[in-house]
């Protein structure tokens, strides 16, 4: 049993860590990041938000994809307290079927951006299999004041997260 666990990790990783995998750069609004090169993107633009979602562009077994979601805000938003932003973040992932929410996690990127991370396992309607997403909401303070979610779902999750770390790695405001 523990060697097929070994055998199925390095089948999913191939060893190479995810900063040094190929990547494509990507624009969303005034976001610049790179996302796996094999990637590709579709996009959504809810009221309010620029959205995208990126998904492997060959098979697809772990049913994974990656969601930048950037969404304008007003201006006390960015500087309300913490508690506030995870009492959002909880009551989004509670709205999920069958919803396991972990404790929400400080977290901030390479480039500084600062916010909350949560893991949750829930069963989509229609669907038997639980999925795994992993929930990243991010405070862009600039002059734009945004909030940035990033997520991460798939039924079998990579277990390195390597398509989110990259996100988030690379993730950063930029000059429209």
């Amino acid at each position: 049993m523990r060697r097929l666990l070994v055998l199925c990790l390095i089948a999913a990783c191939d060893g190479t860590p995810f900063a040094e995998r190929p990547s494509q750069y990507e624009r969303l609004g005034t976001l610049g990041l790179e996302v796996p090169a094999e990637w590709t993107r579709g996009d959504a633009t809810p009221l309010g938000q620029v959205s995208s979602t990126w998904v492997p562009s060959a098979e697809n077994p772990r049913k994974e994809s990656v969601t930048v979601i950037r969404s304008q805000v007003d201006h006390a938003f960015v500087r309300a307290d913490g508690a506030y932003l995870e009492q959002m973040l909880r009551a989004a992932q509670a709205t999920l079927p069958k919803a396991r929410l972990s404790s929400p996690t400080a977290v901030t990127t390479a480039q500084g951006l600062s916010g909350l991370r949560m893991t949750v396992d829930y069963v989509p309607a229609g669907q038997r299999a639980a999925y795994h997403r992993v929930h990243v909401v991010l405070v862009d303070r600039t002059a734009t004041s945004a909030l940035i979610h990033v997520l991460y779902t798939a039924r079998d999750a990579d277990p390195e997260l390597a398509a989110l770390e990259l996100v988030l790695s690379t993730l950063r405001p930029e000059e429209g």
